[in-house]
């Protein structure tokens, strides 16, 4: 391992106790994104490993905002972007996790997905009486109607108690006791594939880096893009992790950037708040093409490499104390040991 991430017991501690401090009410997304700010250097990590396992020349550097690679203060409408979208004055930029600096000089983008294993338990097991919270037995039989208004009545009291919960934890120990109850685990092997929603952010963080690299202070001479492709990986709690790798496609980043230009001219620039999917009509064919493209390219994909779980390097705990770091600080004790 190139490094090794370690802490003490009495770090875990405060890392509880900040844990509670902060925890005002049970939600999914607040849950999500605490779970991926927490793994995030784990999956940098991940990446480090593995290239480096391939080449101990590659390096994992830290990067902050990189700004796109064209002028934002000339118009870009007779070269980067077709039919005149105005690009003057948009300033755009990207924060990749980081980048993957190979030994012949290529630069990837890196951008690392912590899938969460805890999902929102929408059916309470104190109000359907069932142990897993997933609905209860039900008669198959059953009328579709009938089966359909005890659904509704079970997901009322559901979130009956999801307010109660709301309005004291924290005050009362009830909403502590009752609100993990809210959560089931669910982790799953991740198919070779990057969600098209995360197609626009790599192509993003691509054009971003582009060739604006400088980080030993060569500049490359070459007229192409340092920067040709993103690294994703996407990392599970307890199935391992997928590293996938998207190329840089100059066709789907000029049509990006035509439609970036269509939203500062019809939305920014008049003041007009966009309606909801406010391209699909007046974007035409063009933005349907846009959109089968952006599906089609979270589809071909490059596969990498898949990090099986017990290869997946984790925080251990300071000089050699025995005994794994317990992955939920529920089990942590924050009482002073003897």
């Amino acid at each position: 391992a190139k490094y090794i991430p370690f802490l003490t017991r009495d770090e875990l501690r405060q890392r509880k106790m900040y844990v509670e401090h902060i925890e005002q009410s049970p939600s999914p997304m607040a849950t999500r994104m605490r779970w991926g700010n927490a793994q995030e250097a784990t999956s940098v990590l991940t990446a480090l490993n593995y290239f480096c396992g391939l080449n101990e020349d590659t390096v994992i550097r830290e990067v902050g905002m990189c700004g796109a690679g064209f002028d934002p203060d000339v118009d870009n409408s007779d070269t980067n972007v077709r039919d005149g979208a105005l690009l003057q004055g948009l300033s755009i930029g990207a924060t990749p996790d980081a980048l993957v600096c190979h030994s012949d000089g290529t630069v990837e983008v890196l951008e690392v997905k912590n899938h969460c294993p805890f999902v929102w338990n929408k059916i309470s097991p104190h109000y359907t009486g069932n142990k897993g919270g997933g609905g209860g037995n039900r008669n198959r039989n059953k009328k579709k109607k009938k089966l359909h208004s005890n659904r509704r009545r079970r997901h009322q009291n559901s979130r009956k108690l999801n307010d109660d919960i709301a309005d004291d934890y924290g005050d009362g120990e009830p909403a502590k006791k009752f609100a993990p109850k809210h959560y089931l685990i669910r982790d799953f092997h991740l198919e070779r594939r990057i969600p098209p929603v995360y197609i626009p952010q790599l192509m993003m963080e691509i054009l971003c880096v582009g060739n604006a690299v400088d980080l030993d202070g060569n500049v490359s001479s070459s007229s192409e893009p340092l920067c040709k492709s993103a690294v994703m990986v996407r990392q599970t709690a307890t199935k391992g992790a997928i590293m996938l790798r998207l190329n840089r496609d100059e066709e789907w980043i000029t049509e990006m950037q035509y439609f970036l230009g269509r939203f500062k001219k019809e939305y920014v620039d008049t003041g007009i708040i966009p309606e909801d999917n406010f391209f699909w009509e007046s974007g035409g064919e063009r933005y349907h093409k846009f959109l089968e493209r952006t599906k089609e390219l979270s589809e071909s994909v490059e596969f990498v490499a898949f990090i099986d779980h017990q290869k997946i390097q984790r925080v251990v705990f300071e000089n050699g104390v025995k005994g794994e770091i317990p992955l939920f600080l529920d089990e942590v004790d924050v009482e002073e040991e003897d």
